[in-house]
């Protein structure tokens, strides 16, 4: 039985003065980490596969939603917006990958090719 996915983000904390500014669905993986055979089948296939990750881009951080949220633990990843450069998104079939430099090293951010839109403001986001 699959997991029914939402069509928005869970109601999540914010810090006072906080807001979200883009939110996108996708995967956020480091090149060497152990989601790279997945990224690489993704890349060759040109198709999402498993499971997807809520991805916020807020007025201060980024941040990426646990799979399963619970009260105070929402976040798998969060990071100071400021810390975090994105590079032009590449397409490849139905993904976009997007090469960002973050505090924990370089991190692919795949999402699918119909986000496009959402994609190019969370990419001139992080260039500001």
């Amino acid at each position: 039985m699959a997991i029914p996915s939402r069509s928005h983000p869970p109601d999540i904390p914010l810090e006072l003065g906080e807001f979200t500014e883009v939110v996108l669905r996708g995967r956020l993986t480091a090149p060497d980490g152990g989601g790279r055979i997945t990224a690489r089948a993704e890349r060759f296939i040109g198709h999402r596969l498993g499971m997807s990750r809520w991805i916020l881009l807020t007025s201060h951080r980024l941040l990426v939603v646990a799979p399963f949220p619970r009260e105070g633990d929402w976040f798998d990843v969060v990071w100071d917006r400021r810390e975090v450069k994105a590079s032009q998104g590449v397409k490849h079939g139905d993904v976009i990958r997007v090469q960002l430099t973050t505090p924990a090293g370089p991190q692919v951010l795949r999402v699918p090719a119909k986000v496009r839109s959402e994609v190019s403001r969370f990419i001139k986001a992080l260039r500001r």
